[in-house]
Formats: C-alpha cells, structure tokens, sequence
C-alpha cells in the first residue's frame, strides 16, 4: 500500500543511557506543533479513551497502487488497463457522455476540468510510477495524511472552461487530495518513533504478496531503530490527540519494513495493574509502573472492484459515493500492550512494549492552508474539493 514516505532524512541518535524512557526523536512532545498546546503527561488528565471529534475524518480509500499508475487508474472503468493511454482530444472529450468521463481516472478528470488537454498532471503522474513497483507501494502516506486532514470529500460536478461538464465521484476526489499531500505537503510537522528498515514480519501479519512473512531475528528485531516508537511516548500522543483534542494522526502499523501508513481515528485503554519497579529503575527516576491494553482503530483501505472479489464475498470497494456513515466504511484495529512509566509526579516519562505488534512511527503534517501546483500540479482542487455534510 505504501510509497517509501521521505522520512529516511529525520534520523536521531538517541543520547540518554536509560532506552525505555524519552529519548532524542521519540518523544511526545514534538506533537506540540499539530495540537496547538502543550502534550500533558499526568497519566491521571490522560482519557483512557477517545475518538475523533468529527467522523467525517479517517474515511477509507484505496491507497493507489503504484503499480497501477496510482491516480492514472482507471478504476471505474469496465476494462482498466494500466498505463496503456489514449488521450482523448477536447473534441473527443465533448462527444463522450457522462458515463464514459466518469470512467476516466482521477488525474484525467482534474486536466480536463482544468482545461488542460495536454493532461500534465496525468503525465506527470505516469512518470511516477511503473508497473515494476511492490504489490504494497504507492501513496498511502498521502491518502492517509488527507484522510486526517479533511473531511470525506463529496461528488462533484464540474463545467470546464469549454463548457465539459466533467463528474467527479468521492474517489476521484479522494485519490487527488492523496496525491496533493503525498506531495505537495505544507505547515507544521510531527513526526515521533523511528525508521524500522529490517525484512520480516510480526506473526500473523504477513501476506501471502509478501516477499518474507518471517520474523527477524531477535538481535534485529531489538535494534533502537526497530523497538519502535517508545510504548510511553506512543500512549501520551494518542491521549492528547484524540482523548483531549479528538483530532487524528497517522501511523505506520507495520513493526517492521514495509510502510503501511493509516489514519487514526479511536482507541480504548484498560489500565491492567501496576508492575514491579525495579531499584535501578526508582534511581532513575521511575516510581510507578502500569500495564495496559490499548485498542487502536484506523480507517482501512478500500479495494479497487473486481467479479473475482465480489464473487469471493468482498463489499466495500473503492466508490463514486462518499462511505461515511455508511457499511463502506472500512475499520480495522491493533491491539497492544505496554508499560507505562510514571515519575513521582505521576507523569509519563517512558514505557516498554510488551506485545510485539507495535507501531513503527507516528506522524503528520499541517493541513495545508491553500491547495498548491508544486512540485505536482493541484492548485485547482479548491474548485472541485467539497465536503460533505454533517
């Protein structure tokens, strides 16, 4: 599902002795730029629970695979054939019916409702991507981040400057919106965990697609960079942004190489009882160690409809309608289970992972304060781009 997102330039070399507690690049507080506040660490303000305030956030989609030419895919159409183009003509384009412009892909729909009939951001596309990328590459850090950032996107209809009336269905809208923020990106930034790069799998994770569903050795399984996102640190954003804020944030649920980003939208804590605190630990600072299982929901990815799936029993496919609040909308969960470290004011300064599913990193950008053509040509989403209502 995911493009490999640029994350592999924000390293950081961890610089205290005690690895389970806050450490340099694994600390909740770089979450201060996307909350607006700052991060509260008292376990006792901290909700055991909390969701998104508005559910019109974290919508399933597709993640456009690469390998189909990401939003160069004709997806409604009854015979989409991967980079195999004709591009048709203003002509051409004003003797087709609606049916047949709505079966163009999402890049085809925002040239011609541009007005551009060279079909730059189609072009641009294709050169992106090739059918030689991995099964699970593409711009789910794109989908996933505009799935946070705005609310499910309606259908919309469009008269170009040549009077095309140009159908948008809520994919094609969702698939550009992915595309402008795996790009075109803006505003403040977080980012907290670290890059895990090693081949393997957690047990029970692993599809048949993949290339290794093994687990890594334990040596590698335990390097700093593959422990994850500190399990204390994890706990506190996810507090803070959705148990306080019931805002979301995106996160790659993939202990391990590959990237599948998804966008957050709910947990549910239950404090299982306190651990043992170590003397080594209380010289370091730890008074109080808690146990807990946390539930973490996300939206799930949509598949693209084929009779093969809807004859093996699949439903919720990529769509022209908006899915929220509907059975389209996918959900799936992790559950996890950590430690929680407490200091004697009661506040969290670290924790350990005791499951060994885990989240790699989470992240997120700003929403973007205006719609932009660089480096990928979108600017005119504000013309197309409308929410639906509550």
């Amino acid at each position: 599902m995911n493009h490999f997102f640029l994350f592999s330039f924000f390293i950081f070399i961890s610089t205290l002795a005690y690895a389970e507690k806050f450490e340099e690049g694994n600390s909740p507080y770089f979450f201060r730029k996307i909350s607006g506040t700052e991060i509260l660490l008292s376990f006792n303000q901290l909700p055991l629970s909390g969701k998104q305030l508005d559910d019109r956030y974290g919508w399933s989609e597709t993640y456009w695979p690469s390998n189909l030419g990401g939003i160069a895919y004709r997806w409604s159409h009854p015979n989409p054939q991967p980079f195999r183009f004709h591009f048709n003509s203003k002509n051409e384009l004003k003797a087709m019916s609606r049916t047949q412009l709505s079966q163009l892909s999402p890049a085809e729909l925002y040239d011609i409702a541009m007005g551009d009939y060279n079909y730059t951001l189609t072009r641009r596309t294709l050169s992106q991507f090739s059918t030689r990328d991995l099964w699970w590459e593409g711009i789910c850090h794109g989908w996933s981040q505009a799935a946070t950032n705005y609310p499910e996107p309606d259908k919309v209809l469009v008269v170009n400057p040549d009077g095309i009336k140009v159908p948008f269905g809520s994919s094609d809208v969702k698939g550009l919106l992915a595309m402008h923020e795996a790009y075109n990106y803006g505003g403040a930034f977080s980012f907290t965990g670290k890059r895990c790069k090693v081949s393997g799998k957690v047990p029970g994770e692993g599809s048949e697609r993949d290339s290794n569903t093994n687990p890594p050795s334990e040596e590698e399984a335990n390097t700093p960079d593959c422990k994850d996102i500190n399990a204390g640190a994890f706990h506190a954003v996810l507090t803070n942004m959705l148990g306080i804020h019931g805002r979301g944030f995106v996160a790659d649920v993939d202990r391990y190489n590959d990237v599948w980003n998804q966008p957050v939208t709910s947990y549910s804590s239950t404090i299982i009882g306190d651990e043992i605190v170590s003397l080594d630990e209380q010289i370091l600072g730890i008074y109080r160690k808690l146990r807990l299982k946390t539930v973490m929901t996300y939206g799930e990815e949509l598949k693209f409809f084929t009779p093969e799936l809807a004859a093996a029993g699949a439903r919720n496919f990529v769509s022209k309608d908006p899915v929220t609040g509907t059975t389209h909308q996918e959900f799936r969960s992790k559950d996890y289970e950590y430690i929680v470290e407490l200091d004697m004011a009661g506040r969290v300064s670290g924790g350990e992972w005791i499951s060994e599913t885990r989240p790699d990193f989470i992240w997120m950008y700003e929403r973007a304060k205006n719609f932009r053509n660089s480096p990928i040509p979108l600017g005119g989403l504000g013309r197309i781009y409308k929410p639906i209502k509550r």
